[in-house]
């Protein structure tokens, strides 16, 4: 069984109920397989980065296999705009209503079908992934500017640092994966921060080991990153330095490229 978010943004939650933890989130045009389900609700694994957790049945739709298939393997196309109104038809009942759709959101094409909804971007702003250049990287980064923190967000409302790393690596056509722990794992290390460059990712660590945040690297002394909200500050092998009273506010750990 398969699902299709054509909502903005909803939560995907650690446990079947509405007040369990935001553990991530879908965003429109996010698929999804079905693994589980009770009466209210259903356990999923997202297409994009294979991430799992619950949702409520009112939030989705459900796709045949064959809708899945041509969603999930056509070439992606992202609305680039910081938010795109998408008109839904329901083609049974002929109502409409708008969508106002966070920037990444993927659709199909401008205008299409799935299940007896017709999807139409009302807006023509839809790209295909970026080649990656520096320019590129702050152009996009520039449209999140101030979106403030949200605990397993990851939309122009609200989004948290691997959130925020993800979304602006679909434009390259690149896959991360959800949490910090597991981007870690991707790409190869580069051996300190004078080697880095525009678009290597910056892990950190607590003085335990454990990963606790990452940002995207501008240039080996300046990240763009989610912390309280999306803020550009200056980094050297120590960590971050907050811009506002010149404290270390993150323990620089490791440093990957992906590009």
């Amino acid at each position: 069984m398969y699902g299709l978010c054509l909502l903005s943004v909803v939560a995907l939650r650690k446990e079947p109920k509405e007040a369990s933890e935001q553990v991530s989130q879908l965003i429109f045009g996010d698929t999804f397989t079905i693994l589980q389900e009770n009466d209210d609700w259903v356990f999923i694994k997202l297409t994009f980065d294979n991430y799992e957790g619950w949702i409520s049945k009112k939030q989705y739709i459900n796709i045949s296999s064959e809708e899945y298939f041509v969603l999930t393997k056509s070439k992606p196309l992202y609305t680039y705009f910081p938010i795109s109104r998408i008109k839904i038809e329901n083609l049974k009942t002929l109502k409409t209503h708008i969508i106002n759709a966070p920037i990444g959101s993927r659709l199909l094409s401008r205008s299409f079908r799935v299940n007896f909804y017709k999807i139409e971007l009302l807006q023509d702003c839809l790209v295909a992934p970026f080649r990656f250049s520096k320019q590129n990287l702050e152009d996009i980064v520039k449209l999140f500017d101030k979106v403030p923190y949200l605990w397993g967000g990851k939309s122009i409302f609200g989004i948290d640092c691997s959130g925020f790393s993800q979304t602006i690596f679909k434009f390259f056509g690149i896959n991360l994966l959800r949490d910090a722990s597991l981007q870690i794992t991707q790409g190869e290390k580069i051996a300190n921060l004078s080697q880095a460059k525009a678009g290597d990712l910056a892990f950190f660590s607590s003085q335990s080991g454990k990963i606790t945040h990452v940002g995207i690297l501008l240039s080996n002394s300046k990240i763009v990153h989610a912390s309280g909200f999306v803020r550009t500050d200056r980094i050297d092998e120590k960590g971050i330095i907050r811009e506002e009273d010149k404290t270390y506010s993150h323990r620089l750990c490791q440093i990957n490229r992906y590009f």
